[in-house]
């Protein structure tokens, strides 16, 4: 939805004399939260225990434990990194919120707004269809200029494919001492040539990423962070359909629509489009209201990646901003990868609470102006 809205993620990555790990992971596509039901006081418990558990949807994947519940129960959000196979990385949180559906579904429509944070270069929705014209925002960092430039198949600083970056290092050739420039409105051609693929075919309309001796298929990598949702693709298994075949499953009742952004805190700055596809439902059993932001590619660091966030309404009426994110992260491989994993996870944990509750701020403030 929003999503991920609070976050995309943003890893940063330094170098030491004798080791590269991960610095920082600010965020991210990796936000989460997750809604549990609200304690009841010890007087009705028997009456809570019979009553329709509005976060049921979220097994098996997520078990919400009693002194997490009462952490919500005392406005607190709560976060969670949880157990993910390979370089996935994987995150929930919690919050209460005094909002109704209308009020999420406006911000998530507002895109650029519901996603302001110090974090956010730039961002803009693409029109439909797409148009070069709504990357005009986007700017490159001397940096991935500088990658472009000298881009080879299994040799590159960003992720692009083959074929992308034999046309960036012409484009950057081709303009003499004017490739900054040039070189900036080829990548933009690329990006909204990514999207008009997708939008048409989805992530198999999209070429291998080479940026590594090994090339790897985007749709490929979607497929395994959907398969390991338990959640989703059980219990929700027609919005996880309209996920995983797009365009060509494409019901009626899901909205969709796709924006680009620029995130970063340090290191090398965060390029992505994503695709953000919303649901509403009438019945105790699923979400008011769900949204899926999936990743549709990044310049950095995550090769796929996953949020769904959703709000849900408890039997005594509370509501909850419930959030999860999965995604695939290209620096939790190697020989260091254990240790990268170790810090990127603490400071998941640590700053997901601090978004929680200013999204709760931004989202009970009034609606979007």
């Amino acid at each position: 939805m929003w999503l991920m809205i609070v976050g995309l993620a943003v890893v940063a990555v330094t170098h030491t004399a004798r080791l590269d790990v991960l610095a920082r992971l600010v965020r991210p596509t990796l936000l989460a939260a997750v809604l549990l039901p609200w304690p009841r006081q010890a007087a009705g418990a028997q009456a809570a225990a019979a009553a329709p558990d509005a976060f049921a949807f979220l097994r098996p994947t997520v078990i919400v434990t009693q002194a997490e519940r009462q952490q919500l129960a005392r406005g607190e959000p709560v976060a969670r990194v949880l157990p993910a196979p390979g370089r996935e990385v994987t995150v929930f949180a919690a919050v209460r919120v005094a909002i109704d559906p209308d009020r999420l579904l406006d911000w998530v429509r507002a895109m650029p707004r519901f996603k302001q944070s110090r974090y956010v270069q730039a961002i803009a929705r693409f029109s439909d269809p797409p148009r070069v014209e709504d990357l005009a925002a986007l700017a490159l960092d001397d940096g991935d200029l500088e990658a472009m430039r000298d881009c080879q198949p299994g040799a590159c600083g960003v992720k692009l494919s083959a074929a992308e970056m034999d046309r960036l290092r012409r484009a950057a050739a081709d303009a003499g001492a004017a490739w900054k420039p040039a070189l900036t409105q080829a990548f933009r051609e690329v990006v909204l040539g990514r999207v008009q693929a997708y939008a048409t075919g989805g992530h198999a309309a999209l070429e291998p990423i080479a940026d590594r001796r090994q090339p790897y298929a985007l749709d490929a990598r979607f497929a395994s962070l959907l398969e390991h949702t338990a959640f989703l693709t059980q219990g929700l298994a027609p919005f996880a359909e309209a996920l995983a075949r797009h365009p060509a499953s494409n019901p009626a009742a899901v909205e969709s629509f796709l924006y680009w952004s620029k995130e970063g805190v340090s290191g090398k700055p965060i390029v992505s489009v994503t695709h953000t596809a919303i649901a509403r439902y009438d019945d105790a059993a699923r979400p008011e209201v769900l949204v899926a932001g999936k990743g549709v590619f990044a310049t950095h660091y995550v090769t796929a990646s996953l949020g769904l966030t959703a709000l849900v309404r408890d039997a005594d009426g509370s509501r909850y901003l419930v959030y999860m994110n999965r995604s695939e992260v290209d620096v939790l491989g190697g020989v260091f990868g254990g240790l990268a994993r170790t810090f990127m996870e603490r400071r998941l944990k640590s700053e997901s609470a601090e978004i929680l509750r200013g999204l709760r701020t931004r989202l009970e403030g009034g609606p979007p102006s």
